[in-house]
């Protein structure tokens, strides 16, 4: 098979999962630079030791070869080849990052869930018309986090020296309503690694208030003076269920581009029309395949 070349702005690290095909794996997203247009890419899977020595942070420029994913129909999602990343760039908060960002079209949410068949969009950026709230799950005790935290203790042969992985036992997630005039309101699961680093750093450094100051950080960050953007995504094996994979500010609200259903209308079609999150019963199944 004959890879392609692609330059890939990292704007997504996915919260690190053990999945049973590839172990302990990131799902890390981003923009295409290569092309007329700038279009979104999905690389997967991404092996823990190559992405905890902290070499590829968010809005990097990297260029590495890619093969389409033969497992996975949605359009942007590609096998990376991380052997031949080489870097070229980091894009700092500003002008230059956010001539990126507001190249990308924009969608609301209301119309991603609405559309069917895999040729729909996959990835997206949603600007939100109005914060509604930040609620978290206690899911301690539960079963599946139980044996992710198991399966996490035995460590990874292949990932020597790695620091071992850490679940949140909570699930954080954002209320909000889009562009949409219809929208009557969107809930979210925040999937974004920053949350799970913030759980795992600020209960050691905040013992009585750190969930308090994460809602704080994470509601500030989608402040409307910072022009923020919800980068969102869906899950492979409950397309209609989008996350929130990260925040972006600097981006000016632009009409949202219109999504309409692809070929294959096959994928099913959300009940009721406002929460867009799967069951937890997904567990571990985000990016695997």
């Amino acid at each position: 098979m004959v890879a392609e070349r692609a330059t890939v702005l990292i704007t997504v690290k996915a919260s690190p999962e053990i999945g049973r095909t590839h172990g302990e794996t990131v799902c890390v997203a981003g923009i295409r630079l290569d092309g007329d247009d700038y279009h979104w890419i999905r690389l997967f899977p991404v092996q823990w030791q190559w992405f905890w020595q902290g070499e590829h942070p968010k809005y990097q420029v990297i260029e590495l070869e890619i093969d389409k994913h033969d497992k996975d129909q949605r359009p942007e999602s590609y096998r990376p080849r991380l052997d031949t990343t080489t870097v070229l760039d980091q894009l700092p908060a500003g002008k230059r990052r956010a001539e990126v960002l507001n190249r990308l079209p924009q969608y609301t949410m209301c119309d991603l869930v609405a559309a069917k068949g895999w040729s729909r969009p996959s990835l997206g950026l949603v600007v939100p018309r109005e914060i509604t709230g930040f609620a978290r799950e206690d899911h301690t005790g539960d079963t599946a986090h139980a044996a992710k935290m198991n399966r996490a203790a035995q460590g990874s042969l292949l990932a020597q020296g790695a620091p071992k992985l850490e679940f949140s036992p909570f699930t954080f997630k954002l209320g909000y309503r889009c562009q949409s005039a219809s929208c009557r309101g969107h809930e979210q699961s925040i999937v974004d690694w920053e949350i799970s680093e913030a759980w795992r750093n600020w209960r050691r450094s905040y013992p009585t208030d750190y969930l308090d100051r994460i809602e704080e950080k994470w509601l500030s960050l989608v402040a409307p003076a910072r022009l923020p953007a919800l980068y969102v995504g869906n899950q492979h094996q409950a397309p209609q269920g989008f996350l929130v994979l990260g925040i972006a500010r600097d981006v000016t609200p632009v009409e949202p581009t219109p999504v309409g259903p692809g070929p294959g209308d096959t994928a099913p079609r959300s009940s009721d029309g406002r929460s867009t999150d799967p069951p937890r019963s997904t567990e571990g199944r985000l990016f695997d395949l």
